[in-house]
């Protein structure tokens, strides 16, 4: 099959780093893809194995651009479209109306956007996320497709003594700290105060614990108001820290103990799959998929800072944080099969072609 690829995001996220998983799972099972992402983006410097075709756009809803991006994808003979992120749900909703081509959107986050209403099909990555494009007469119960991103947990190894230590030694933290924290933006939405609120509690409790926020530290309009305040109080000086963003993030998850996520809103997070794939415990607030793939007693209410500390506490033992790390590779190996989800979404696609009024596709 060929498949066109519009993915709208320039960082290194979720939405980046799961497009790119999926691109080359597809190249793997047989299938032609092009991309076309933002000018200067992450994934645009990402080395694929496969017949891909690379093309860059600014996502600029200019009919100019649009006609530029849609010519190239037709005259590529794309089987499907498959987009990511607003900008490119933009261009699916004109490629959609105009031409009949065949779209698919995956909804990486829950927003009100008209596009959803002329995707052919949508895929959530949670329950989570389904349930509100049903709730808000986005989509149709019968185009709405529940399917988590895929994972391939042989690309991370399980932290071990000398993993954790190289990273620690690069990012300055003591050996014998009890390490807590997350990968991921400041910001309202990820909440990550409470993080600090929860390492209070650790201290507090007499546990040698510190937080590492890796992450961009720029919260622009999504700002947590009492953050500045928060970590420089005296209680917390020399404890907190904030390498900003960092290319090398997976390298260093093996300096975390545990790693934390305490957002307020989520749909398929990459950050704490990865923690799992490297056997590091994860606890999460009971935000979109992390309800399918944790433990109950491994997800807490947002806010819930005392319970979260609480179960930081029962990880202090270094023989179960092993145990809990264990399980938690297991098990997203077992649900995140990449060979089984690209088939799931060859269905979705082929769905697509159905109801659309292309059916080139002979397979």
């Amino acid at each position: 099959m060929k498949i066109a690829h519009l993915v709208g995001h320039g960082a290194l996220n979720g939405v980046a780093t799961s497009s790119r998983i999926l691109i080359q799972a597809q190249l793997d099972a047989g299938d032609e893809v092009m991309l076309v992402h933002s000018l200067g983006s992450w994934i645009e410097h990402q080395k694929f194995d496969g017949p891909i075709q690379m093309m860059g756009s600014n996502f600029a809803t200019t009919p100019k651009e649009i006609r530029r991006v849609g010519y190239a994808i037709r005259d590529w003979g794309e089987d499907v479209v498959h987009t990511h992120g607003s900008g490119g749900n933009k261009f699916g909703l004109v490629f959609r109306c105009a031409a009949g081509t065949p779209i698919v959107m995956t909804a990486h986050a829950r927003q009100y956007q008209l596009p959803w209403l002329f995707a052919h099909e949508v895929i959530g990555l949670s329950q989570w996320t389904v349930d509100y494009y049903i709730k808000h007469w986005l989509v149709s119960r019968r185009h709405m497709h529940l399917l988590p991103n895929m994972f391939d947990v042989s690309r991370i190894e399980p932290v071990n003594a000398q993993s954790r230590k190289q990273a620690r030694a690069v990012l300055g933290i003591r050996e014998e700290a009890f390490l807590i924290g997350s990968v991921g933006q400041l910001g309202g939405r990820k909440n990550q105060i409470d993080m600090v609120r929860v390492l209070r509690r650790l201290l507090d409790k007499g546990v040698d614990a510190e937080l590492l926020v890796i992450g961009s530290t720029k919260q622009g309009k999504d700002i947590m108001p009492d953050w500045d305040d928060a970590i420089a109080a005296p209680e917390v000086q020399g404890r907190i820290h904030l390498p900003g963003l960092r290319n090398d993030a997976l390298d260093l998850l093996p300096a975390f103990d545990v790693f934390m996520m305490t957002s307020r809103d989520e749909q398929a997070p990459i950050a704490p799959l990865e923690a799992m794939a490297a056997e590091i415990p994860v606890l999460s607030t009971r935000v979109g998929n992390m309800v399918d793939l944790l433990p109950a007693g491994q997800t807490l209410a947002v806010g819930d800072v005392a319970g979260m500390a609480a179960a930081v506490l029962d990880l202090q033992d270094e023989a179960q944080r092993r145990a809990v790390g264990q399980a938690g590779r297991q098990e997203i190996a077992r649900q995140l099969d990449p060979q089984r989800i690209v088939g799931e979404i060859d269905k979705i696609y082929r769905l697509a072609i159905e109801r659309s009024s292309k059916r080139r596709l002979q397979k």
